[in-house]
């Protein structure tokens, strides 16, 4: 299965685009320690935050939808 940890999602413009090149810099839009989605094959499986563990960071799960889960339906 393939696990993703998506931090932000947006919309930017082909000029913006265009413009990206190694050592360029992307502004986040939010504060993304909060509301980190973890998605399984596409599909939304948990919210949580990042959180720091020792010399790694981490996702803190808050919530986690139980159709995901063995015996959970989905």
């Amino acid at each position: 299965m393939h696990l993703e940890i998506l931090l932000q999602e947006q919309l930017i413009s082909r000029r913006r685009l265009a413009a990206f090149a190694p050592g360029k810099i992307l502004p986040l839009t939010q504060q993304i320690t909060h509301c980190v989605e973890v998605r399984v094959n596409g599909q939304l499986l948990a919210l949580g935050e990042l959180v720091q563990l020792e010399d790694r960071l981490g996702v803190e799960l808050h919530e986690v939808y139980q159709a995901w889960l063995p015996g959970g339906g989905g």
